[in-house]
């Protein structure tokens, strides 16, 4: 292993095209993070205006609180696929169910795992898998052993393992075009933890691993503070090619991915911004000002405002009043407000809405072409790119890949949002009683028309209750009926 050597070029030199997607980035990652992060990034955020001071404007975004319709837009998609397990195929081996069920080596099911990276895939473009195995070489040195054994590989547990790899952390690659397909040669992971220092201080680090089909070099920041980097250490790739899995959601070329809920979050950023305005006139509107006149300065200065005061002064024209807004401001922001509600929420719904894709065949996963939503043309994307990260699995560990099995998550109603035709159509159905009650709360519930905390058992026992007491003869008051 080569360590510790000085004096090498930036490797996190981002590249031209990753500069262009964190510029896309960087909002939809601070608005998932919530109101702390958008108040930490008030000055990109939050217009400051020409005439508001720095003390008013700082007390102004303190004050201010994002209401999250992006995060929740987020977290509701990508949990509507995920209400049943990830499933694999039926005959698949003992080691496959195995491997689902623990595919991090952290303890992540197939289906948490695929849940994270649909949520990639909704807020960069994209999502990553890298397929890695452990650092044998590693290993080997610290057991002064030349060659592992199957009791070493059982007790370290060692295998393939799929690592989430966040878009904002893939700085930079090289690719080149083999046979009319592109194909990686270089990649590069930027990573910052934070490093026990002595017995109580915390450091923070940066990383950098750089990943070809031959090796894995890791380089590390020397320190927060320059741009110096060391060599930390350097383990063969014996896959012999570099194991990344992408999964596109709004692909803009290789690697390069932009947010596909882009236009709800700068909503979102509107509405933070308008909020505090909001929320500055209402506090003007709420507190009555005093209109003096006929006093002088002197005099105006000695005045104490408050209950249980009298004022007096000799001047005949003096007069004092009481001054109010008509409130007009307030009534227009408050409608203007609602407004872009509604139009985020229109918005949130858009990946549920039915179209023509372009889903190629090798995507393609259902019985036929035809109209879907954006949403489950994500998911079969995303059964794909987990199958071929098992495809990868199966490479280093040199099994045949016929083994390999499908990868199933659950393609409902959950994924789909009808027109009003298609409700009208369910509507009638159950009016008809072609349907029963159950089915058709069921179906609504799905296409995001309920809430997802809304309890359908309980729904239907209050309307059953509420029927019954209807039907129920009265009991009469008169003693001659009883």
């Amino acid at each position: 292993m080569a360590k510790n050597k000085t004096n090498i070029a930036n490797p996190s030199t981002p590249t031209e095209d990753y500069m262009q997607m964190q510029a896309r980035f960087a909002l939809p990652v601070a608005l998932l993070q919530g109101t702390l992060a958008m108040r930490a990034q008030s000055t990109v955020y939050m217009p400051q205006y020409p005439s508001e001071g720095s003390e008013r404007y700082e007390r102004r975004v303190k004050n201010s609180v994002l209401l999250e319709s992006y995060r929740k837009s987020v977290d509701n998609l990508s949990s509507r696929p995920f209400a049943k397990e990830v499933t694999i195929d039926e005959d698949a081996g003992d080691m496959w169910r195995e491997f689902s069920s623990n595919v991090d080596h952290a303890g992540s099911s197939l289906t948490s795992f695929a849940k994270g990276q649909l949520e990639d895939m909704l807020t960069f473009g994209k999502s990553h898998i890298l397929v890695d195995f452990p650092d044998t070489e590693r290993l080997k040195a610290e057991l002064s052993k030349d060659q592992l054994t199957k009791a070493d590989e059982n007790e370290f547990n060692l295998r393939p393992y799929f690592s989430h790899i966040s878009p904002a952390s893939v700085i930079g690659w090289l690719s080149k075009r083999i046979g009319g397909v592109e194909v990686l040669e270089q990649v590069r992971f930027i990573e910052t933890s934070f490093e026990r220092v002595g017995e109580w201080e915390e450091e923070e680090v940066s990383r950098v691993h750089v990943w070809t089909s031959e090796k894995i070099d890791t380089y590390r920041k020397v320190d927060k503070n320059t741009d110096e980097w060391n060599i930390e250490g350097t383990r063969p790739n014996t896959l012999g090619l570099i194991p990344l899995i992408t999964i596109y959601a709004n692909r803009k070329g290789f690697l390069k991915a932009f947010p596909p809920m882009e236009g709800l979050a700068h909503l979102n950023q509107k509405h933070w911004w308008m909020q505090s305005d909001q929320d500055q006139i209402e506090t003007v509107a709420r507190v009555p000002m005093l209109f003096f006149r006929g006093f002088d300065v002197e005099k105006l200065s000695a005045v104490e405002i408050g209950p249980y005061k009298i004022f007096g002064n000799r001047a005949h024209e003096s007069d004092i009043k009481v001054v109010e807004t008509s409130g007009k401001a307030v009534e227009v922001g408050a409608h203007a407000l609602g407004r872009l509600e509604k139009q985020m929420q229109a918005m949130s719904m858009e990946p549920l809405q039915r179209k023509p894709q372009q889903v190629t065949a090798t995507e393609m996963v259902l019985d036929e072409q035809r109209n879907m939503s954006d949403l489950e043309a994500y998911v079969v994307r995303l059964e794909k790119g987990l199958r071929d990260g098992f495809k990868l699995v199966a490479k280093w560990m040199k099994i045949d890949l016929k083994s390999v099995p499908a990868v199933n998550i659950a393609k409902d109603d959950a994924l789909t949002m009808g027109g009003d035709r298609e409700l009208e159509e369910m509507r009638l159905d159950y009016t008809m009683g072609v349907i029963d009650q159950r089915t058709y709360l069921e179906h609504r519930k799905a296409r995001g028309l309920y809430s997802e905390d809304m309890d359908i058992d309980d729904v239907i026992d209050r309307a059953s209750q509420e029927e019954g007491d209807e039907l129920e003869p009265a009991i009469s008051a008169d003693p001659i009926d009883q």
